[in-house]
């Protein structure tokens, strides 16, 4: 019997024993939860493994669009706000003209 056991004494053996099936135990009852659970849920996780349909490509292909319509507002709104601070922020420069009469004058 010692030879079975590894030179273990009984009460080793059979304590190390316990704790191997427990955790056999764990795993086979988490396996049929998680076999109950897919098979209630079909359809969630059907979705990550099929290959998307015509319509699904379509609808995927006008969100993108639809997406990159709405960057392109942003970025342009954006971009005339920027423009209105900048032109808020300048000094207008104040222009002299100086027009010489004498020479006017002269011909």
């Amino acid at each position: 019997m010692a030879s079975e056991n590894h030179g273990l004494p009984p009460e080793v053996h059979i304590d190390h024993w316990n704790e191997a099936t427990n955790i056999y135990m764990v795993v086979f009852v988490v396996s049929i939860w998680l076999f109950v659970y897919l098979k209630r849920h079909k359809g969630m996780f059907a979705r990550f493994f099929a290959r998307p349909t015509a319509a699904m490509e379509e609808r995927t292909q006008r969100y993108r669009e639809e997406l990159k319509q709405v960057r392109l507002r942003q970025q342009l709104n954006m971009y005339y706000i920027s423009r209105k601070w900048e032109q808020s922020r300048q000094k207008p420069e104040v222009i002299e003209h100086h027009v010489d009469m004498d020479m006017i004058g002269s011909s």
